[in-house]
């Protein structure tokens, strides 16, 4: 039984039936739906908040997919944007464990190797000492490492070395080549999260094993050292300070060595999993579709649903901790019958997130993405920002807002 099945409020009828649709992309329009996403915004701005006294000092990005589904089958995909720009850079925190999830899965199903799959226990060793092993899991039922639980980890409750450990596994080389190949072609992942490493210790590639109930190898990967992927970036000068080891160092800060992904190409992936009929079978995730399903349960569900009993802790892992889009990191806020698949991320003063929403009492979805950043001292890594006066309510309003634009669309 896959996700489709067991989640009945999730992505049920609506994305079974879009699934097997034809599907035809246009711009957003007034004929599309009633409200433009610059119109939603302007309409929203008692709700919004300061935000919108100065998008473009907050950075703020969005792009929005309406998905349509007609009478005769076909399925629109209507698309809209405000202010999203490549080159507008910002930091993505860990969004992008959403694009590692997608290549561990594709890269595994590459690799056909008998007895080995997104359940194999996975060991990862270490040969420099900046490498930690990882040979066991104690959030894992069964103690053992592994793809799918990585994934579960990385995506429930944002774990950062789980994350680590797919990097690891793939390899910077490796996972820049498969984003490319899914039309991700600005985007490049450089560095593990949460670990101090250089940029030359972040290139080299743990060696992992992969072995079965006994123990016995099954598959080894050898450790991989990858090229300088911002060698020949161009410096990404942001602020006015920042704080390094506890001292305050004057000037911008260089993001140019950080990991960067343009919002529309996230959105773009997300898109494509959702609805892999949406993107040319070339640029299309090679994922099985118990890959596919695995991922999406993993976007799904909150803590206290996921069945592991290190995430039963409220006051550790509280639901709607990881949702910014309509709940406010409040669970209370989402209304009956909306489910959210989606990827937050939080760091330097910057939120952004990529989700799908369905609402199955008005059968309605899209596809929403934004960021934006609430950093009014310009310092970094000084721990002062406005996520929760700023950053986060008007995310939940934007959510809230394109939802109930998308519940007004127009009969056909």
């Amino acid at each position: 039984m896959g996700v489709l099945d067991r989640c009945p409020t999730a992505i049920s009828s609506t994305l079974r039936s879009i699934l097997a649709a034809l599907v035809v992309v246009w711009p957003c329009s007034l004929d599309a739906h009633p409200l433009t996403l610059e119109a939603i915004l302007d309409s929203g701005r008692d709700r919004l908040g300061a935000i919108m006294d100065d998008p473009a000092g907050h950075r703020l990005q969005i792009e929005v997919t309406y998905i349509d589904r007609r009478r005769d089958g076909v399925v629109e995909l209507h698309r809209d944007h405000y202010r999203s720009d490549p080159e507008e850079y910002f930091y993505p925190a860990s969004v992008v464990k959403f694009p590692i999830a997608v290549a561990a899965l594709e890269w595994i199903e590459d690799l056909g190797k008998e007895g080995v799959d997104h359940h194999t226990t996975m060991l990862t060793d270490a040969t420099r000492a900046s490498q930690t092993p990882a040979i066991e899991d104690e959030t894992a039922a069964d103690g053992r490492p592994s793809i799918g639980h990585y994934i579960r980890k990385l995506s429930i409750v944002s774990d950062n070395d789980a994350s680590n450990r797919l990097f690891e596994l793939v390899g910077s080389d490796e996972l820049n080549r498969r984003m490319q190949s899914w039309g991700m072609e600005a985007s490049r992942i450089t560095h593990r999260l949460a670990i101090r490493l250089s940029a030359k210790e972040n290139r080299h590639s743990n060696p992992v094993r992969f072995v079965d109930e006994d123990g016995n190898l099954l598959y080894a990967r050898p450790a991989r050292h990858g090229r300088d992927l911002a060698a020949n970036v161009e410096p990404i000068l942001l602020g006015v300070g920042e704080i390094v080891d506890g001292e305050h160092v004057e000037g911008p800060k260089d993001f140019s060595g950080l990991n960067h992904m343009p919002l529309a190409e996230v959105h773009r992936l997300l898109e494509a999993i959702i609805l892999p009929d949406s993107a040319a079978a070339d640029t299309r995730p090679r994922l099985s579709e118990a890959g596919r399903e695995l991922l999406l349960e993993a976007m799904r569900v909150m803590p206290s649903e996921s069945g592991i009993a290190a995430y039963q802790d409220p006051e550790h892992y509280p639901d709607g901790f990881a949702n910014y889009f309509i709940m406010g990191r409040d669970p209370q806020r989402l209304p009956a019958g909306v489910t959210i698949i989606n990827k937050v991320g939080r760091a330097y003063g910057f939120l952004t997130e990529t989700a799908y929403i369905e609402d199955a009492r008005y059968d309605v979805a899209f596809v929403l993405s934004a960021t934006l950043e609430v950093n009014a001292n310009s310092v970094y890594n000084d721990d002062e920002y406005e996520y929760d006066e700023l950053g986060v309510p008007f995310l939940a309003e934007l959510g809230m807002l394109v939802l109930e634009n998308a519940r007004m669309r127009p009969e056909e």
